[in-house]
């Protein structure tokens, strides 16, 4: 069972603990270091306003994650597995057991739509 209020800085401290282990990452890091070189700090409080609006329903989070992430040179359908791994991973050393369920669920999700959204381009009909 979900706490009955999650706590900004539970995920604030999950958001940092993550990026932490993604910047070290062999495959994720030179993708998202480049990027965010001198600017992770504004980044984690933007994350923390995406996580806390899509695990406890709090509206904090104003973007645009498909703009953002075209943005991002690097980024192919195969990093998305090293990263959700990586997220379940740091989800379940860092919250709690029914807290990181939820979160690793809804990570599947958005990252399944990041992919359609990205990457997938129908044959066109002859």
């Amino acid at each position: 069972m979900l706490p009955e209020r999650i706590e900004r800085a539970t995920i604030y401290h999950f958001v940092t603990g993550f990026y932490a282990r993604v910047q070290e990452h062999p495959r994720l890091g030179p993708v998202f270091n480049p990027r965010l070189e001198g600017h992770w700090d504004a980044h984690f409080e933007r994350l923390t306003d995406f996580w806390m609006t899509v695990l406890s329903g709090v509206p904090a989070y104003k973007g645009n994650p498909f703009q953002v992430h075209q943005a991002l040179p690097g980024l192919s359908p195969d990093l998305f597995e090293d990263w959700l791994g990586l997220f379940a991973e740091t989800a379940r050393d860092m919250l709690e057991p029914a807290l990181a369920d939820h979160a690793v669920e809804k990570s599947r999700r958005i990252a399944d739509s990041l992919q359609q959204g990205l990457f997938f381009r129908p044959a066109s009909a002859s």
